[in-house]
C-alpha cells in the first residue's frame, strides 16, 4: 500500500521528469503498470518491454528495479496480497463464529471474481512454481501457509478441526478458480455459495 501511495503522490507525465522519480516511486509505478497490462491483456500480453514502454523508460531501466519478469510478477502478486489484507479487514465482525468466517471468505471470493486476469496470473505462476528451482517457489509456499493460517484463525473458535476445514476451503477455491478460468460461463459466486452454505452455513442476514 505504501508503494501505491508513493506512486499516486509522485506520478508525473512529462518525459523530462519521469526519469527523476525516486526509486520507491518508480517501483510502485512499474508494479501499477504491470498490473494494468495484465488486467487488460492477460498474462500472455505481458512483457518487460511493454512495461518499459508504458512507463516511459527502457527495458534496462525496468531490470534495474526488478531482476526478471518473474520478480516483477511476484511483486504484482505481493502488492495484491497487501491490498487484499486492507480490504478484508473491513469484513471482520464481532461474533467469532461461522458467520464471521463466512463474511470474510465471501469478501475474498468477490475480490477474486472481480480480477480474472490477476487470478489467471496467480494460477499460471503457482503451477510453474511447483518446480523448486523457480524464483517464485518460496513465495507460493509461504502464501499457502499464510492463507491456511488465516482461515484457521477464522474458524478455530468454533470448528472441531480448523486445519481440515482450511485445507478444504483452499482446495475448493483453487479448483473453482481453475475451472472458471477454463470456462467463464461457470457462475463463480453461485458455486462458492453452494459450497460455503454447506461448510459454514448461510450468509448472515
Amino acid at each position: 500500500m505504501a508503494q501505491a501511495a508513493a506512486w499516486q503522490a509522485g506520478a508525473v507525465t512529462t518525459s523530462a521528469t519521469r526519469h527523476r522519480l525516486r526509486p520507491e516511486v518508480r517501483r510502485a509505478q512499474l508494479i501499477a503498470t504491470a498490473t494494468t497490462l495484465i488486467s487488460a491483456a492477460g498474462y500472455r500480453g505481458f512483457s518487460l518491454s511493454r512495461v518499459a514502454q508504458e512507463a516511459g523508460i527502457t527495458r534496462a531501466g525496468v531490470l534495474h528495479h526488478f531482476e526478471s519478469k518473474e520478480s516483477l510478477l511476484i511483486a504484482v502478486l505481493q502488492h495484491r496480497d497487501r491490498s487484499d489484507v486492507e480490504r478484508l479487514r473491513s469484513a471482520t465482525v464481532d461474533r467469532n463464529g461461522p458467520e464471521d468466517a463466512r463474511v470474510a471468505l465471501d469478501r475474498l471470493v468477490r475480490l477474486n471474481h472481480e480480477r480474472r486476469e490477476i487470478v489467471r496470473l496467480y494460477t499460471v505462476l503457482a503451477a510453474e512454481a511447483l518446480d523448486e528451482s523457480h524464483p517464485a517457489h518460496a513465495y507460493f509456499a509461504e502464501r499457502l501457509e499464510e492463507s491456511r493460517a488465516w482461515i484457521v484463525g477464522l474458524v478455530s473458535p468454533w470448528h472441531p478441526d480448523p486445519d481440515a476445514l482450511a485445507v478444504a476451503v483452499l482446495a475448493f477455491m483453487d479448483g473453482l478458480q481453475l475451472n472458471w478460468l477454463r470456462d467463464p460461463g461457470i457462475d463463480f459466486e453461485a458455486r462458492w455459495k453452494d459450497f460455503a452454505d454447506r461448510m459454514l452455513g448461510p450468509t448472515p442476514g
